[in-house]
């Protein structure tokens, strides 16, 4: 378990997770630099909207891993195996996101 200060978009609060916190780091810059290139490149100068637009533009980037994963098992998709149906990501997200709400507020 560690503690990572989040600096981003100008809004900053410490997180506490179960990962280590050279994981965390990672994260943590990952969604950044996602964050800086979205507004330098799409000229995007609002917060909220560069926030979510990470988010989903991150999202979309494990939905299409998860699909390369079940496509390299070399099987046919299955019933259960959508990854947007993945419901330990989803509640990990959802808790994530209730976090960064509480933070904001």
């Amino acid at each position: 378990m560690a503690d990572i200060q989040i600096n981003v978009l100008g809004t900053s609060f410490t997180l506490r997770a179960q990962e280590d916190l050279p994981y965390l780091e990672k994260i943590r810059d990952y969604y950044s630099n996602v964050c800086n290139e979205i507004q330098k490149n799409d000229h995007i100068q609002d917060q909220k909207q560069a926030a979510v637009l990470a988010g989903i533009l991150i999202a979309d980037e494990l939905y299409k891993e998860k699909q390369k994963a079940i496509e390299a098992k070399g099987a046919q998709s299955q019933p259960g195996d959508d990854p947007l149906e993945d419901l330990e990501a989803d509640r990990l997200t959802k808790s994530m996101i209730e976090k960064i709400d509480r933070a904001l507020s």
